[in-house]
């Protein structure tokens, strides 16, 4: 089995890291320009409250934190022969398995300014220029949030709180993304690949209308009264786009409300009525069955759909039967997920094979320079060496 090449100019590599703890992701851009994309470890707390669902083990193990796993494979995987660096690293939203879980064994930063886990121990570990989340500069959508103290989701919040004032108070980056906007994250070289470029579609509950970089305020400014609100609706939502390739990812925006909740809650729809179809996109939620609604399915019709995953509810079953249906959209797609639970797979039974090519390690998009065919590579995310265990395509861009 052939390993991962090493990226090299012009290819767009897209690596889904799996920990078993939480959602990351890795991406390196044609001319080398970085990305990192959530850098999350579960709570520990909140997976104890779920019980009997169960957490994946930790990979590769468990003697370090997956913010010292998430170094350590982008150390491996940067381009070589430079500095290793994210020029940007973007925060979809503020739980802790996008951010990481501080506890009370959480080590102080070097600086001493706040503790190590998920993201933060990922900037103390690899230099971080622009730093990019939802609410930035000041911290008040849907409300202050400098309130929101309460709980493990909230001491974690608090300290990624630290680290953004320890950041703007010694000249480092921090910005909000900015709904609609196109190629605010971009290349260093933006001349050398015209054909790149990353648009925002939504954050904080704002999504673009699709016409220039006009916005709507999906999610009524009154919604939400006080700190006990759910985050997911409100993450960042970008698409990536090389050529005819294009790529979305869309943290944990919900589709499916219940009966008993607002409107709003579905954010999956007007977000799929601007991105437009996709070669690939990462299953929102991590595939729970609040997400992955008709809608985004017939929209976006992905040939390459990418679960990160962490619990045994993901997938939800009814989510694996719309992925699979040809009623949502005509032909073939393979699903990749970064970890999947034996009592899962039991649960939903055969219907997960016609459509799963690989149920864990990590999920790695090769892009070939313009954007015309693509790759998926699977490596083994039990130890360091990341050896190259499956791979597919190539595949062409729509």
């Amino acid at each position: 089995m052939q390993d991962l090449p090493p990226w090299t100019d012009g290819y767009l590599y897209i690596h889904h890291i799996s920990t078993g703890r939480g959602s990351s992701a890795f991406v390196v851009m044609p001319d080398g320009t970085t990305l990192l994309v959530d850098a999350g470890e579960a709570d520990q707390t909140f997976i104890d409250s779920v019980a009997p669902l169960k957490p994946f083990p930790a990979r590769p193990d468990a003697t370090h934190s997956a913010g010292y796993w998430i170094a350590s494979y982008i150390r491996q995987f940067a381009p070589q022969g430079r500095p290793v660096v994210l020029d940007y690293a973007l925060v979809t939203h503020f739980h802790t398995d996008h951010i990481g879980t501080i506890t009370p064994s959480s080590p102080l930063s070097a600086n001493g300014h706040y503790r190590l886990a998920g993201i933060t121990e990922v900037a103390d570990l690899v230099p971080i220029k622009t730093l990019i989340d939802r609410a930035a500069p000041n911290y008040t959508l849907p409300v202050d949030l400098h309130a929101c103290t309460a709980g493990n989701d909230g001491k974690s919040l608090v300290n990624y709180l630290s680290m953004v004032a320890f950041r703007l108070g010694h000249g480092q980056a921090v910005v909000g993304l900015h709904p609609g906007a196109l190629d605010q994250i971009r290349l260093q070289q933006p001349a050398r690949f015209p054909q790149f470029h990353i648009r925002n579609i939504a954050s904080s509950g704002v999504i673009w209308t699709g016409r220039g970089d006009e916005v709507q305020r999906y999610i009524p400014g009154d919604a939400v009264k006080d700190c006990h609100f759910d985050e997911n609706p409100f993450s960042n939502v970008i698409k990536i786009s090389d050529g005819p390739f294009s790529y979305y990812t869309g943290g944990d925006i919900p589709g499916v409300p219940d009966y008993t909740q607002p409107f709003w809650r579905d954010i999956e729809t007007p977000v799929a009525a601007v991105v437009g179809s996709v070669d690939a996109m990462t299953l929102d939620h991590h595939g729970n069955r609040d997400s992955t609604n008709g809608a985004i399915l017939r929209a976006l019709r992905p040939r390459v759909i990418i679960q990160q995953s962490w619990l045994s509810a993901q997938p939800g079953e009814e989510v694996v039967v719309r992925m699979a249906s040809h009623e949502f959209y005509p032909g073939p797609r393979d699903v990749f997920s970064t970890g999947m639970s034996p009592e899962t797979r039991i649960a939903i039974g055969p219907i997960m094979d016609r459509i799963y090519k690989s149920y864990e390690g990590h999920v790695v998009l090769r892009i070939a320079p313009g954007g015309a065919t693509y790759e998926v590579f699977i490596l083994d995310d039990k130890d360091t060496k990341r050896h190259a265990v499956a791979h597919f395509g190539p595949y062409i861009a729509n």
